[in-house]
């Protein structure tokens, strides 16, 4: 973990403290005790694993395993009713339907406060217009046509509603891969869970399952047998979100790719490409 990473982690406390109206005597225990877990961390972790454990105190402190649950509802609705006009403004044009995948990860709880409901959808129909910092998209879709398994991991909510959009597509052109969607094992911040998986349809398109694990990303150490097992026999892994970039990049997986939207100037650093630049990066280490 890097210590540029615990400006986000405290002030994902004060969030939190705020959603729930904690008052200052409680905050104030709280911010002591994610000090006191920092203080005695393993700091060779990545912040996505470090953030489960601050999670953890933040959850039990306040008696909600999942506090963002009913924004994360009515985000994932908000993306349901948009749905048509973007499909209707994109078609299922490959180039552009990735963009606008990578362009719903701007909806982050843990690295962006709260948007405007016509600030993401503008943001989400000019999409298509965008540049990638970084670009391997023609490797993906290269990889994706010789594979038969494609896991595909989960971000956030609303994005989750792209996700399955990408993933019709990419099935519409490549017929013969079985389509794979991991979410969390349990709440983290706004990132998917079985619950929004099922609430947007996922299962149309995609087997569901839990990576068994409630870091902010995934951190395959951390995860289930089961879910370690199809990661491991993927021929293909797509990677959305920084979280799971800052848990798997330099892993030892061939055609791992990496879709987010570089949220901070760490991030940007490790992927060599601009804050809030939009980016699908193939694995360097596969």
């Amino acid at each position: 973990m890097n210590q540029a990473c615990f400006e986000c982690d405290y002030k994902q406390v004060d969030k939190v403290a705020q959603l729930v109206q904690m008052d200052e005597m409680e905050k104030s225990a709280l911010k002591k005790e994610v000090q006191a877990y920092l203080k005695q961390c393993d700091m060779q972790q990545s912040n996505p694993a470090i953030m489960a454990e601050i999670w953890s105190l933040i959850t039990k402190r306040i008696h909600q395993p999942d506090p963002y649950a009913s924004i994360k509802h009515e985000y994932n609705q908000k993306m349901l009713a948009w749905l048509p006009e973007i499909q209707a403004a994109i078609g299922q044009d490959l180039n552009k339907v990735l963009k606008v995948a990578i362009a719903a990860n701007l909806i982050d709880f843990s690295a962006k406060d709260l948007l405007e409901d016509e600030q993401v959808r503008q943001f989400l129909l000019n999409a298509p217009t965008l540049q990638l910092a970084h670009d391997d998209s023609m490797s993906l879709f290269a990889s994706v046509h010789h594979a038969k398994r494609l896991l595909y991991l989960g971000d956030n909510c609303g994005e989750i509603v792209i996700d399955r959009y990408l993933i019709e597509c990419l099935k519409q052109f490549y017929p013969q891969i079985e389509v794979t969607y991991a979410v969390r094992g349990k709440a983290i911040v706004n990132d998917v869970t079985l619950q929004d998986a099922d609430e947007i349809g996922m299962s149309v398109v995609a087997r569901i399952i839990s990576n068994g694990d409630g870091s902010l990303g995934t951190v395959l150490e951390r995860t289930s047998e089961a879910f370690q097992d199809t990661f491991a026999k993927a021929d293909v892994v797509i990677a959305k979100g920084q979280g799971n970039y800052e848990g798997l990049k330099g892993c030892r997986k061939e055609n791992l790719y990496f879709l987010f939207m570089s949220k901070c100037a760490l991030v940007s650093h490790w992927a060599k490409v601009p804050l809030n630049g939009i980016v699908c990066l193939k694995n360097s280490r596969g």
